[in-house]
């Protein structure tokens, strides 16, 4: 079923939006309207921009994930939605109800906000691997110790992170 939308206006942000023409149902609104209330963008003006930035590049990564197997596409999706979270409520929106992103996201926001397990393997596999190219790269360049056990303590602690405290869904 059609409706119309409008994105909530922030001071100075998005004030300027008009209503958009979404085909939503009313869980997926009430979905989008809690996960936008949770989330306001930053004051700075430099701060918002290199948000958008990263967002964007994560974007670009999920798009990828869409077309390589074994690539992630919600986790990448749950930066960028970070991101524009943090710099445009309009871009946020537009995240949360894009036709090929929409549905990944809403069901990440409805389901307590969890990842697959085959995404938190891979992401702690890529902090494992990014972890000891670090270490490696340290020791060669001499440090005596104190670099590589924070690069492995931050990484443990990561891992442990993504692993346990981060819900998996089925």
């Amino acid at each position: 079923m059609g409706k119309d939308v409008a994105a909530a206006p922030e001071k100075g942000i998005g004030a300027d939006l008009e209503p958009v023409s979404l085909d939503l149902s009313n869980d997926d609104e009430a979905v989008i309207q809690r996960v936008l209330s949770e989330h306001k963008p930053s004051k700075n003006t430099f701060i918002r921009g290199l948000w958008i930035v990263v967002g964007s590049l994560a974007v670009v990564f999920a798009v990828i994930g869409i077309v390589v197997p074994g690539w992630p596409t919600t986790s990448w999706l749950v930066l960028a939605a970070y991101c524009f979270a943090r710099s445009s409520q309009k871009l946020f929106r537009w995240l949360l109800t894009n036709r090929i992103f929409g549905p990944a996201l809403l069901e990440y926001y409805r389901s307590g906000r969890a990842l697959p397990l085959h995404s938190k393997i891979l992401i702690s596999a890529i902090i494992c691997v990014v972890s000891g190219v670090s270490i490696w790269g340290i020791t060669k360049a001499g440090d005596p110790g104190y670099g590589q056990t924070l690069i492995a303590v931050v990484a443990i602690i990561g891992v442990w992170w993504v692993g346990w405290k981060v819900p998996t869904v089925d």
